[in-house]
């Protein structure tokens, strides 16, 4: 209530000074009145509680869908608050940038061009194979993928001119935006395991492909669980 009698009487002053001011002509004293009057006026709507311009949330339900006062978007796409355990997840790791990016004048890295499938090379095949993500997640979980990490790992480790990219994809579910920034999320977390592992930051680059490259054209949940992978790109000096 208090407040409220204060909160008046701010206003009058505002008015007052807006029609004493001096060196000011008509117009501005008339436009200064105006705002002064505004601003009285929500002033007084608070103070007597008109203001319905906003609303008390009373409880986690209004925020949901089916519930009054939720307007629906479709491009919304609720996570998971589930807590996972046995996996792995690089959370917000600060790791330095390769010291070169690729296929920048001076570089002695080439483009993402110049670098291999190594399904299509016959000594890689069996080390640089895909990882695969549950639905909405970066996490790296279960035996396959880890020992598909670990393999990688030894392989670079050993051999020091050997550079990939690592390529985010997703699912197509979900809006263009959020996928992008999913497919950045799953490649930098595998980065940073094999970076975590012992290989050179300089060798590992990563690049988030969203839901752009599926190899998997079909519309159901086997071919969605293929397209929500991590590959690699391979290029050794």
């Amino acid at each position: 209530m208090k407040k409220g009698k204060l909160f008046l009487i701010f206003n009058l002053l505002l008015v007052c000074l807006a029609l004493t001011g001096c060196r000011r002509n008509t117009n501005a004293v008339w436009e200064d009145s105006k705002t002064a009057g505004r601003h009285l006026h929500r002033g007084v709507r608070a103070f007597l509680g008109k203001n319905t311009n906003s609303r008390q949330v009373k409880n986690r339900g209004e925020f949901m869908p089916g519930s009054s006062g939720y307007n629906s978007n479709d491009d919304f796409i609720a996570l998971s608050d589930d807590t996972y355990s046995g996996e792995i997840a690089m959370l917000e790791t600060k790791v330095k940038p390769p010291r070169e990016s690729p296929g920048e004048p001076g570089s002695s890295v080439p483009g993402i061009d110049s670098f291999a499938d190594p399904s299509t090379v016959s000594h890689l095949a069996g080390i640089f194979k895909n990882i695969q993500f549950d639905y909405n997640s970066n996490l790296v979980k279960g035996s396959d993928n880890l020992a598909t990490v670990k393999r990688i790992a030894d392989y670079m480790k050993k051999n020091p001119n050997t550079y990939i990219f690592v390529e985010g994809h997703c699912d197509e579910k979900g809006p263009e935006a959020f996928n992008f920034a999913l497919g950045a999320r799953r490649s930098n977390t595998v980065r940073n395991l094999l970076i975590d592992a012992g290989v050179s930051n300089d060798n590992i680059f990563t690049i988030s492909y969203g839901k752009e490259r599926p190899i998997v054209l079909e519309h159901h949940e086997e071919a969605w669980s293929k397209n929500r992978r991590v590959e690699f790109k391979v290029y050794q000096r």
